[in-house]
């Protein structure tokens, strides 16, 4: 009895959270815009079928990874992804990662400057420079395939669970080939974005931060937990986990504030109060901001770490509106989004060195809270915002703060589990040696450069 009731306890928060998930969905589906008339109806239907889509994604993962295995099956042995594989993939990867970031902003500036030419921008370059990120990934998940295939044995749950990091890299190629699917189907179906915040464009976000969480996994699992440090004590090796992090938060911002930023450019900001109340930008910066802290924090064990991959994205962010020349972009939601990572890293200062305890959640929730809260100032300065939504401001505050501290919370610590798990199983440690990984990223970049110095523009 006494164990039910806690197998029930420890339930509860994760069926909190899936109705948090589909209750945002449907929210993000409102404000995203829906259309008039007779497409109204058929907007709900694909809406309703990518949401059963998610679900049987959901479902699939449960079943592989989660759901036990049947009686007559033996628990399979961890047999861990040698290290000579892992930091390759992740390297690969991030540099990917890059691609879509560069691509992203590229896109936003031509849209801008050139409209938005339906039916002419799918295969416009920034477009294809995107595409090359994607499938970067989508590329390791089939090669991922192959290796299920031929070195794991036992059926598929078994060989799923007998290699998480495989499993999950064919998960998460397969969700991303069905994200960039459904962005066609929606052009095609409804002609131009109703906004940014469609539903194929936040389902390609979703896409995205997960596969750079595998990414940073990965880059990780071969690195045996180090006692908590400081910022001063980073190495060559934590670099690729910072980047990889980094593009999570340029992505997260420019897709979620992007509606703001255009009201900086001259934009009237009437068709965005329609969809974006006020309170709506602080829930998304904290958010992002918390995910991102959270993560580098907790899993690589240093205190500064957050601030850290706050300042990497602004200087990317800087670097790339330089490189474009553009008095179209801004990085205002860079510098906002560094007072909670400071307020995350200041808190596990506090814990580690202070009171020489591991950090809490609850501490970091209030950690983020309480910077936001000032923070109020500046993001209305910044964004010229003329309401003063406060009561709406602080509470969104307050529930973004603690459901998203509890929940990169809880992904954290499950990546710090199985990485253990990972050493356990036989994990090597061999690192890139550094100038062999800045090689290849440096490629990547150099290859970008090219593709958009030769781009012709759409005129």
């Amino acid at each position: 009895m006494t164990s039910s009731l806690a197998n029930q306890t420890n339930r509860l928060p994760w069926i909190l959270a899936a109705i948090a998930g589909a209750l945002l969905f449907i929210a993000f589906s409102v404000w995203g815009g829906i259309p008039t008339g007779d497409q109204a109806a058929l907007f709900w239907a694909q809406v309703a079928v990518l949401f059963l889509v998610l679900c049987a994604f959901a479902l699939l993962f449960w079943h592989l990874m989660i759901r036990p295995l049947a009686p007559n099956l033996r628990q399979p042995k961890i047999d861990a992804l040698p290290a000579r594989l892992c930091q390759p993939i992740a390297v690969f990867q991030a540099g990917g990662a890059l691609a879509i970031i560069v691509g992203g902003v590229w896109d936003e500036i031509w849209h801008r400057q050139y409209g938005i030419p339906f039916g002419e921008d799918f295969f416009w370059p920034p477009h294809l420079l995107m595409y090359f990120g994607f499938l970067t990934f989508i590329g390791v998940g089939f090669w991922a395939l192959h290796y299920l295939n031929r070195q794991l044995n036992g059926n598929f749950q078994q060989r799923f669970r007998s290699n998480p990091i495989i499993g999950i890299l064919i998960l998460g190629a397969a969700f991303m080939l069905y994200a960039l699917a459904t962005d066609p189907l929606w052009h095609w179906t409804f002609g131009e974005d109703l906004t940014a915040w469609s539903i194929p464009h936040l389902i390609m976000l979703l896409s995205f931060v997960v596969s750079l969480c595998m990414t940073v996994f990965i880059h990780n699992s071969t690195i045996p937990p180090r006692d908590w440090r400081t910022i001063f004590r980073l190495r060559y090796s934590d670099f690729l986990t910072l980047l990889a992090l980094a593009c999570c938060l340029l992505i997260w911002l420019q897709l979620m504030l992007i509606d703001w930023d255009a009201t900086r450019t001259g934009i009237q900001p009437e068709w965005v109060g329609l969809f974006r109340p006020e309170w709506l930008l602080a829930a998304n910066l904290i958010a992002g901001a918390t995910f991102v802290g959270v993560i580098a924090t907790r899993l690589m064990r240093c205190a500064g770490a957050a601030t850290a991959v706050g300042l990497l994205a602004l200087a990317i962010r800087f670097s790339l509106i330089q490189l474009f020349a553009t008095d179209l972009l801004f990085y205002v939601a860079n510098i906002v989004a560094l007072l909670p990572l400071l307020a995350i890293d200041l808190w596990a200062y506090y814990c580690i060195k202070i009171r020489k305890t591991e950090l809490e959640w609850r501490g970091t929730a209030l950690a983020v809270i309480v910077a936001m809260l000032p923070n109020a100032l500046v993001i209305r300065g910044l964004y010229n915002l003329q309401t003063a939504e406060n009561l709406a401001y602080a509470l969104a505050v307050v529930v973004t703060g603690i459901g998203m501290s509890w929940f990169s919370c809880q992904v954290a610590n499950a990546m710090s589990r199985k990485r253990q798990t990972n050493l356990a199983g036989g994990g090597e440690i061999m690192l890139i040696k550094p100038q062999v990984a800045f090689g290849l990223l440096g490629g990547f970049a150099l290859f970008m450069i090219f593709f958009i110095v030769t781009a012709a523009p759409p005129v």
